[in-house]
């Protein structure tokens, strides 16, 4: 894997509802949603990053700009995500610089932290400030343990939602609503790989 981030082989590519790869992106994240938790994913967010070698998924991670939609998180707050941000960082954040990731999905081992740095590159490239998702117990671990020190905003409540039996087993795990700051992270991320001895622009 290491190899493969020094050679620089892996590429970052956005997938619109138009995209060639667009199928094969839908079909990934429902057999990987299907596998960890049971669930019958029949909705997609409208755009995603997809981490490739070559051709080959390595992972996926959608996204939904607050600015453009509703977000699909926001049924289980109680104000608009731009509020309750606002509220867990006290300081007034704009709808426009915030997004909503969702439906990250890998079955490659260990690709994660690499695919983080990407998607946060990107997307503060395209003039994001900050992030929302919902992320369950491993996940949030995993955050913790790249030092992202995310911030809980909510629990997801699977009554809020209306197809919770789609999800199979997903709401056992715990899923909370977290944010962040994407600059911070990318910082973050750049110094992590930097100590793996992997410097990455």
């Amino acid at each position: 894997m290491q190899a493969a981030l020094r050679n620089s082989s892996m590429k970052l590519e956005m997938i619109s509802e138009t995209h060639p790869m667009r199928h094969q992106v839908e079909r990934y994240i429902a057999e990987r949603y299907s596998y960890a938790f049971d669930a019958n994913i029949e909705q997609f967010m409208p755009l995603f990053l997809a981490l490739l070698l070559g051709e080959d998924i390595q992972s996926i991670c959608g996204y939904r700009a607050a600015s453009e939609a509703p977000l699909f998180l926001e049924q289980y707050l109680d104000l608009a995500a731009e509020k309750a941000v606002s509220e867990a960082f006290a300081q007034p954040i704009e709808r426009t610089t915030l997004i909503e990731f969702g439906q990250l999905a890998s079955f490659s081992k260990g690709i994660s932290p690499f695919h983080f740095y990407l998607i946060a590159q990107r997307l503060v490239e395209m003039g994001y400030q900050w992030c929302i998702c919902t992320v369950t117990d491993p996940l949030y671990a995993l955050m913790k343990r790249l030092g992202l020190n995310p911030v809980v905003i909510a629990q997801a409540d699977a009554q809020r939602v209306n197809n919770a039996a789609q999800w199979g087993r997903y709401y056992q795990l715990r899923p909370r609503i977290v944010a962040g700051d994407l600059q911070q992270s990318l910082a973050h991320l750049k110094r992590y790989w930097l100590t793996k001895g992997i410097g990455i622009e």
